[in-house]
């Protein structure tokens, strides 16, 4: 199929809410048309109109935060990183009952500077960020306070 017999399908199967995978699937599937994930990603960004689910954002991948030592070797959260008393709004941070696809963990994330996203680690144990559509970016001060967060989390449940 070429690209222009493909974008009304997209269209159309992106209103009914389906990822990009779900698509790719019916192409192969129902039309018999071996596109390629990245070909699809491609095609999406010739259709400035289409809009992709909340539950397909585009993945940016954050390095994870060097782990602080603590008594025994056992990794500790640092103070390094934690917020001024006082300062900017309260950071919440949920985790998945069943972690999204590709993932060990996920889960979603409300920023003190009001940035909302989803958050996952893959099974490199790297930490990877999706800032909601429509949502500002985190700053660089609500990365700190989350991955600091998040790894006092993750020890509390013996999850690293």
């Amino acid at each position: 199929m070429t690209n222009e017999e493909r974008k009304p399908i997209v269209k159309e199967l992106l209103a009914k809410g389906l990822t990009l995978s779900q698509i790719q699937d019916y192409f192969h599937k129902e039309k018999n048309d071996p596109i390629k994930y990245m070909e699809l990603r491609l095609l999406l960004s010739e259709m400035p109109d289409a809009t992709l689910p909340e539950k397909e954002l585009l993945k940016t991948v954050m390095p994870p935060a060097p782990p602080v030592a603590g008594a025994g070797g056992k990794l500790a959260p640092s103070d390094a990183g934690l917020p001024e008393p006082g300062t900017g709004g309260k950071l919440s941070i949920s985790v998945d009952q069943v972690p999204a696809p590709g993932s060990m963990l996920s889960g979603y994330a409300r920023f003190s500077s009001g940035a909302k996203a989803h958050w996952f680690l893959d099974e490199m144990g790297r930490l990877g960020l999706e800032p909601e559509l429509g949502a500002s970016k985190p700053t660089e001060k609500d990365m700190q306070e989350f991955s600091t967060e998040l790894r006092r989390m993750l020890q509390q449940t013996g999850g690293m």
